[in-house]
């Protein structure tokens, strides 16, 4: 199966109106349906959805597409994170780049692995709930204050201790060991029989950002694991799950996460549990890794401001000052949080409650002030100098790091306040400080560009001079053009006959119809569906579902035909190239002293052009 197939099968495996209703509550309203869009401030339902034209719109934010652009906004992804998104969703297999798909049931079926995944979860539940070797891990999940519902919407399980205990329940199933191997819940012995990775241990499934169990995570229980066993186990990486770009139950926090745009993050598993359960509903974690860059440009996808909460204790603190200086080079807006008395989030939140911790952030300070803070708070300026130098540096430095991520220059309003904090501080001339700060903020200029520069871009005279596309930068002539031909796309081929790229004014239009000539010569279905699916532009796919609402509205009211209306257009088009020329021509003779061959050569062309306008044409018979 090639990629455009792919494509194809997969828009054809998914109805929009299923998609759209498993992230948000839809009701009919006539042939439509119509919900709270998710993306701004919604009293009315504003987001529409078409089961006719398998598309959707939201009015206010002016946006919309097909089921490929909305898992693009919903989930922050490129289209081909979304391709396989659905792709997996529907259960097809995609074949990889220069390969074939992998065969149904084998380890590098990644349906069959998503399917494993989900059994080894109900059977880990279904012990936690029912068996009488799970009563330690009742009574630890009970002593730590986690109820039933988090327990169910968590789907948190139990693996007995035992050595093959879901190895031999995988035997009335329809998994081979291999494929169990393959998602990290077995492996093999030195004498080369299978084991169960888990044995005693409570069970934390770990999810994919739309819900589905990827890998998990195994807390050892009291009396039932070795002296020296880790606290803690995780899968190992997998062809589903990335440790380093995977944060626990970010599929139960991003509803609150795209209504406020922030994301707290915490260090473990039952952190998240209880905050969640107290209502702090935006917690998530990192699975058995440090925090990192590739955990970086996730909460980025996600949200505009981080807060982190890690543990109270001298070795958090440490963790949180790593942290930090990560978050700076990237240009992330990080608060951090510190708790009191050395605890943890779980701790805290048992103890004082959820709105404590919702105070808690709501005052949490800035990257930059929290490292004010640690570098000076026990620091004596007068006596301490090589010290007190030491943390000047280090404060201007992360300052220029943070300026140059976040594209700010030395007049920013929170530069110049912090440069004026650290003078009056460090008790130095404030043009000084000033003069190093620059210093180092050229050397991280040095380091950071790249010596190659990009060739300017040729903008059309009446679009923006920004990337993107946008129904507005369409002529009037370009608009009807492409009504028609979402209306009639047996005149497709007329149209790509007669035309070519360069006729058309904006780019917009000119992505178009270059869409439209690659599907027609490879000899592709030239309907709006394949066309609105072959697109892989988010802003493109809607300029492309606006063209069919205006052309759907219009349609009843056209006075000609289909051709009809194509064969003015283009000779619309084809008048105002001849008066582009024209015009162009008649400036030559504006230019001072031309000879009197240039005069000949120009009226010749004049003539031509006028005769052409007028549907006169020299015979070139003889």
């Amino acid at each position: 199966m090639s990629y455009p197939d792919a494509k194809e099968q997969v828009r054809q495996a998914t109805d929009i109106v299923d998609l759209v209703g498993r992230y948000l509550e839809l009701r009919r309203s006539g042939r439509h349906f119509v919900g709270r869009c998710p993306w701004h401030d919604d009293r009315r339902p504003s987001l529409q959805v078409n089961p006719d034209r398998q598309t959707w719109k939201c009015w206010v934010c002016d946006i919309g597409g097909d089921v490929f652009s909305f898992v693009m906004k919903r989930e922050n992804c490129d289209f081909p994170t979304a391709l396989r998104l659905l792709a997996d969703r529907a259960g097809i297999a995609l074949p990889e780049r220069g390969g074939t798909a992998a065969a149904p049931g084998s380890p590098d079926d990644k349906a069959t692995l998503y399917q494993c995944c989900a059994w080894a979860t109900r059977q880990f539940q279904q012990c936690l709930a029912t068996s009488p070797e799970a009563e330690t891990a009742r009574r630890y999940l009970q002593s730590r204050g986690i109820d039933a519902t988090s327990i169910g919407r968590f789907a948190l399980g139990f693996s007995p201790p035992s050595w093959t205990w879901l190895v031999d329940r995988a035997k009335t199933a329809s998994f081979s060991p291999a494929v169990l191997e393959r998602v990290g819940l077995i492996a093999r012995s030195s004498q080369g029989t299978w084991y169960d990775r888990f044995q005693g241990r409570l069970i934390f499934p770990i999810r994919d950002p739309v819900g589905r169990p990827i890998g998990f995570g195994g807390r050892v229980l009291p009396g039932l694991a070795k002296a020296d066993a880790a606290k803690y186990i995780n899968s190992p990486e997998t062809p589903l799950y990335i440790k380093n770009r995977t944060l626990y139950a970010l599929d139960l926090a991003r509803e609150q996460i795209s209504r406020s745009r922030r994301i707290t993050v915490v260090e473990g598993y039952t952190d998240v549990i209880l905050c969640h359960q107290q209502g702090v509903a935006d917690v998530v974690a990192c699975c058995g890794t440090a925090l990192g860059e590739e955990h970086l440009e996730v909460l980025r996808r996600y949200a505009d401001t981080v807060y982190l909460v890690l543990d109270g204790d001298a070795a958090g603190q440490t963790r949180t000052r790593q942290i930090l200086e990560l978050f700076v080079t990237a240009g992330v807006d990080l608060r951090i949080a510190t708790l009191p008395d050395g605890l943890d989030p779980a701790d805290f939140v048992r103890a004082r409650g959820g709105q404590a911790l919702t105070a808690l952030l709501d005052e949490a300070v800035d990257a930059l002030e929290f490292k004010f803070r640690a570098l000076t708070s026990d620091l004596d300026v007068t006596h301490q100098t090589h010290r007190a130098h030491q943390a000047l540096e280090n404060l201007l430095e992360t300052v220029a790091r943070s300026a140059r991520a976040c594209g700010m220059d030395a007049s920013a309003l929170r530069v110049q306040q912090m440069l004026t904090r650290l003078a009056r501080f460090f008790a130095l001339d404030e043009a000084d400080v000033r003069q190093r700060y620059r210093q180092l903020l050229r050397a991280a200029q040095r380091r950071e560009d790249k010596p190659e520069r990009a060739m300017p871009r040729f903008e059309p005279a009446h679009e923006p001079p920004s990337e993107g596309h946008r129904l507005a930068w369409l002529t009037p002539l370009e608009r009807e053009l492409f009504e028609v031909l979402v209306l009639h796309p047996e005149l497709v081929p007329v149209a790509v006959g007669e035309l070519i790229e360069a006729d058309l004014d904006s780019a917009t239009a000119r992505a178009l119809l270059a869409t439209y000539r690659r599907l027609e010569e490879a000899g592709q279905a030239l309907d709006f569906q394949r066309v609105l699916t072959e697109l892989e532009d988010p802003e493109l796919k809607h300029v492309l579902v606006q063209l069919d609402e205006l052309a759907q509205e219009k349609s009843p009211k056209a006075l000609l035909d289909g051709p009809g209306r194509l064969r003015s257009v283009l000779d619309r088009i084809r008048a105002e190239e001849e008066q582009r020329r024209l015009r162009q021509v008649q400036a030559t003779l504006t230019r001072p002293a031309p000879s009197e061959e240039d005069e000949r050569q120009v009226l010749a062309q004049v003539i031509a052009a006028k005769r052409r306008q007028q549907g006169i044409f020299l015979s070139t018979d003889g």
